[in-house]
Parts: structure tokens; sequence; C-alpha cells
């Protein structure tokens, strides 16, 4: 038992009084820290619609407003209901009503009066979906 106590204690002290080049160093990770970016907005996207017109009609929306300027109805499958546009030539709109006429890319834009829609017409539009 000494003997074994001995050879112990003198790998100790061999240990102890070696020169650090025959000790490998211990690496610790190292984090690199970067500064925060805040990421770039993606573009509105886009989207070519054909565009009719509709007037009052005494009815609800499909979601139970009444309908007014920026009041459009699309196929909600295709922009769902609530969703904020900006429609070209017509400005800023929310899809709040759906139609049976309505479906894929079509939007019915909300106009104040029947000369209004006949003005309109039918026509394509750039629909730019902002929310």
């Amino acid at each position: 038992m000494a003997g074994r106590l001995t050879v112990i204690i003198l790998a100790l002290v061999i240990i102890l009084h070696s020169p650090a080049s025959v000790v490998a160093p211990v690496m610790f990770p190292v984090e690199v820290v970067q500064e925060y970016q805040e990421p770039e907005p993606p573009e509105p996207e886009t989207i070519t619609f054909e565009a009719t017109a509709y007037t009052w009609t005494g009815y609800r929306t499909a979601t139970g407003t009444w309908p007014s300027r920026g009041t459009v109805a699309t196929d909600p499958r295709v922009i769902p209901l609530g969703t904020e546009l900006h429609i070209e030539g017509y400005g800023p709109a929310v899809a709040a009503d759906t139609g049976g006429a309505i479906q894929g890319q079509r939007v019915d834009l909300y106009m104040d009066t029947e000369h209004e829609c006949w003005q309109w017409g039918r026509r394509k539009v750039e629909v730019r979906v902002l929310e």
C-alpha cells in the first residue's frame, strides 16, 4: 500500500512541476457577438385582378358591416376577409365582402353611386396586399 501511495505522490509532483508546454492547454469556445440588424420588411405582394364595381344593395357585407367607400368583395380563399389592400385607381380598401360571382382573382369594389359603377366598368387592376 505504501508503494502505491509513493507512486501517486511522485506522479503528482512530476505533473505539477512539468513545464506548461507538456500540459495541453484547455480551449474554451468563444462566442462571436454580432450587432443585431432589423430585417428588411418584405415588399407587399402585388397581384393583377379583374375588378368590377357595385353600389348600395341594402344588405350588410359578409363581415356584418354596411358597405362604404373602401369596401371590397373578394374570394376569401384568395384574399381573406379583413385583409388591407391598395387597389390601383381606387385606393385603400379592406376585403369585407364576398359575392357569388367573385371567385378567383376577381374583386368587386363598392362605389357610392350607380353612375360611378358604370364609369368604372370592368378592368384589370394591380392589387397590393398590405396586411
